[in-house]
């Protein structure tokens, strides 16, 4: 396991580790490097133009430029190009990715208000373990506050897996034990392909669900549980062979 003065979860560990305890290890154990994914450059590309498109000090307000041309120009800035195979494939993502922001621009900037917090990094401990994390935005509604997380996904999914659901869990026990934010609102994730928000109401159980999901991961992790978990998404990971499960 990680040193205790580093070891850390967070919601991208946890979901990692429940795929497949083996890939945890290879990554935080034994840092061996992943593969660029073209995909994760795409989504973090646009996540990087929204936070600063959204800034609360710094936006095409301030700056007295028109919306959707500071929209595109920070996609120039803030292209992101590891992961592509090909020139062309990167530009048909860009392309993509222009005619993405292009309709999001269309379909909220009547109703664009800076955001109250992007990119906040928050860090609380449950337990014995401390648990870290970074929200995409906050935004201030009335006398409370609701916490959006894009997502950038192809599909937009009609049911949620338990692992899934622990994100918005983490996040809203973030912004209350970290942030300081006592009244949460609503936690949303937006699907800004499909522009479409999906609300998440916590209730006291999901909350307990979660905690408990969060001290299993953690334990096992101290106890050095990584025993491979072989899916359909073996045969597109880097460490296969390096791997006992995989056939």
């Amino acid at each position: 396991m990680e040193e205790n003065s580093e070891f850390h979860l967070s919601y991208s560990r946890i979901s990692i580790y429940d795929n497949c305890p083996l890939r945890y290890k290879f990554i935080y154990v034994d840092e061996l490097p992943t593969a660029a994914r073209s995909y994760f450059s795409f989504g973090n590309s646009i996540h990087k133009v929204l936070e600063l498109f959204y800034h609360p000090e710094e936006n095409f307000i301030t700056a007295k430029t028109p919306p959707l041309n500071y929209l595109l120009n920070l996609l120039n800035e803030h292209w992101i190009s590891a992961g592509y195979k090909t020139e062309y494939q990167e530009q048909k993502a860009k392309d993509e990715a222009v005619q993405l922001l292009t309709k999001f621009y269309r379909e909220t900037i009547f109703g664009f208000q800076p955001a109250y917090l992007v990119e906040k990094s928050f860090s609380f401990k449950l337990n014995e373990f401390r648990i870290i994390g970074r929200i995409d935005r906050i935004d201030r509604e009335n006398d409370g506050y609701n916490i959006v997380d894009y997502k950038t996904n192809r599909i937009l999914p009609s049911l949620f897996k338990k692992i899934n659901l622990l994100q918005p869990i983490i996040y809203y026990l973030g912004a209350k034990e970290s942030l300081g934010l006592n009244k949460i609102n609503s936690v949303f994730m937006y699907f800004v392909r499909f522009n479409k928000k999906i609300e998440f109401n916590i209730s006291d159980e999901m909350m307990e669900e979660g905690k408990q999901k969060i001290l299993q991961v953690g334990k096992a992790i101290q106890c050095n549980e990584f025993s491979p978990k072989p899916s359909s998404a073996c045969s597109t990971c880097e460490f296969k062979n390096r791997c006992t499960g995989f056939q």
